[in-house]
Formats: structure tokens, C-alpha cells, sequence
């Protein structure tokens, strides 16, 4: 991994020789695909496996979650919508063998081209963090489901590449339901699944970002950036209490002139904690904490969230 400091400059650079990015997304209010461990390590290599079949198509950094799925690449528009419906299918097949009904009409991909060096920084966060704040066991550095914890994390892929094998050509098969993907090699198995480091253009998305701690501001500080995203895809994003609460006493300095929530009045508690649940999705017992109000006002104000 690179430790030196990029300059700006540098970055552009990196990012016009990327070629036209897009962020592609599914619907996060899809039913339940991957519901086991067993059943998130076929998702993987069956996206490692899409990957070297559309070798133009460079992803830079992608997400599995149990409904939905995240990618950031460079490329024609046309062959990263290929790529997901080359996913798509493999998926479908998986689940049909294994006698799942999914409903699979409305897992449709949006997909938005990214204009500036600063949206594809953005996005690429934003998928990175998109295990973390929906599994409060995890940080974007373990979720394990995606290269978010190959990002500016050397001991990490030094160890998954000790660790891994080359992948078989029954486990891709074993994956896909399919001999379509026999020639799909060069893909590395680590812990079961399709090494994201072997498919992933890791190291292009790092070129992005100045240095691994702007990575690292980005990723643990952009809350804003990250609700503004999920707002474009109509997804609900949930914030620690940490990122809650610096974004709350940076609200309330700015409007009541003190940077501790809990000690506005009354009224001001209550627009803000009317904030916290619309804008933040904040739990009731996060805004409880956060403005030391109590939870049966709460219950009151917000009878449909817990």
C-alpha cells in the first residue's frame, strides 16, 4: 500500500485515467437473499467471478449486504449494467437450487454516472461504509462482506494473500449452478470466498484519495456526505452515537448557541429531536441519550420507532 502523500493534482490524474465512473445500487427494501454465512460467500464469488468475465469493467470497491448490493467502477455504462445482470442471473440460480422464491421483478439496478474526482471519493466511502452501519459489530475496517477492509489496511491484505489458493474451477461451479463461468480464472479463494483483492482494483480507488488518513477523515467524519447520498438512492443510513452527536452540537451551536444538545430548552429538544429521527433515522433511545430527554415523551412524539 502506498503511505505517501498525494498531492490533488496527483488525484485528478489518477481519476481521468479511470475513464466514466458510475455508482451502481439495488433497492435496499428488497427481501432477504443472503440469509447465512455460506449463502454471503457464494455472493462474493459470484461477483469475483462477473468481474473477470467483464474484464472492462474495473471495479473499485463494492458492498454485499443480505438484500442488496453496492459497486463503484469505471467503465461503459453498458457493460457495468451487463455485469450486474451477469450477477443478477448467477444469483437467481443460486437461490432456485436451493428452492428459495425470491421475487426477483424488482431487483433493479439504478446506476449514476460520477462527474468529479470528489463524487467518486464520496461514493467510494459511502459503499465502504454501508456493512458498518447497519451491523453495529462491525467498522468499516471488518465487515467482511466487500473490499471495504482492503482500504488502506496493508496488514490486512498481506494476510489474505498468505492465506489464499487459487479458486478451483469446481468452486466456481459450485457457485454459479453454470459451466458459463468456466474461464473465469486468475480469481483467488480466501475463508471460502472470491478474495476481493484478486478482482478489485483496490490500488485505483486509493489513487483517489490524497492520503490514507483523508480516507480515513472521510469514512469516520462524512456524515453529511453519506446522507446526502443516501437521500439520491432512497436508502435509510444509521449514525453512531459518536457521529450523532458531533453532527447535533454542530446544529444546535449554530442555531441556539450551544454546542451541548441537552442543555437547549425545551422547545429547541424537541425540533431537535424531531432532526435527529427525519433526517438522521435516529433511534429513540439514541435521541434520549443525545438530549437527555425522556423516553416516554419520546414514545409520545415518535410512536412508530423504537
Amino acid at each position: 500500500m502506498r503511505t505517501s502523500l498525494f498531492t490533488e493534482e496527483a488525484c485528478a490524474l489518477a481519476f481521468a485515467a479511470l475513464g466514466t465512473c458510475y455508482h451502481l445500487w439495488t433497492p435496499e427494501d428488497f427481501e432477504v437473499i443472503f440469509t447465512d454465512e455460506d449463502g454471503f460467500k457464494v455472493g462474493m464469488t459470484i461477483i469475483g467471478i462477473c468481474s473477470k468475465m467483464v474484464p472492462d469493467v474495473r471495479i473499485l470497491t463494492f458492498e454485499l449486504m443480505s438484500n442488496h448490493i453496492h459497486i463503484t467502477a469505471s467503465g461503459k455504462e453498458d457493460r457495468i449494467m451487463h455485469l450486474f445482470n451477469l450477477i443478477k442471473s448467477f444469483i437467481m440460480r443460486w437461490t432456485r437450487a436451493n428452492g428459495r422464491d425470491v421475487r426477483w421483478e424488482s431487483f433493479i439496478a439504478g446506476i449514476r454516472q460520477l462527474a468529479t474526482l470528489d463524487e467518486v471519493r464520496n461514493v467510494i466511502v459511502y459503499d465502504n461504509r454501508n456493512g458498518f452501519v447497519v451491523n453495529p459489530s462491525c467498522t468499516p475496517f471488518s465487515y467482511r462482506w466487500g473490499a471495504n477492509r482492503f482500504y488502506f489496511n496493508p496488514d490486512a491484505k498481506e494476510l489474505a494473500q498468505l492465506k489464499s489458493r487459487p479458486m478451483s474451477l469446481r468452486d466456481r461451479q459450485r457457485a454459479t449452478r453454470s459451466r458459463k463461468a468456466d474461464g473465469a480464472d486468475g480469481l483467488l479463494s480466501f475463508e471460502g470466498y472470491a478474495l476481493p483483492l484478486s478482482f478489485c482494483e483496490i490500488d485505483s480507488g486509493e489513487r483517489l484519495f490524497r492520503s490514507p488518513s483523508q480516507y480515513f477523515f472521510k469514512i469516520s467524519r462524512s456524515v453529511e456526505t453519506s446522507k446526502g447520498i443516501a437521500s439520491e438512492l432512497h436508502e435509510r443510513v444509521f449514525y453512531t452515537d459518536d457521529e450523532l452527536f458531533r453532527t447535533i452540537s454542530s446544529i444546535s451551536r449554530k442555531k441556539y448557541g450551544t454546542g451541548t444538545p441537552s442543555q437547549t430548552p425545551a422547545e429547541a429538544k424537541i425540533e431537535l429531536a424531531k432532526l435527529m429521527h427525519y433526517e438522521y433515522n435516529a433511534t429513540l433511545k439514541q435521541i434520549s441519550r443525545i438530549l437527555k430527554l425522556a423516553p416516554a415523551l419520546l414514545a409520545s412524539l415518535f410512536p412508530k420507532i423504537g
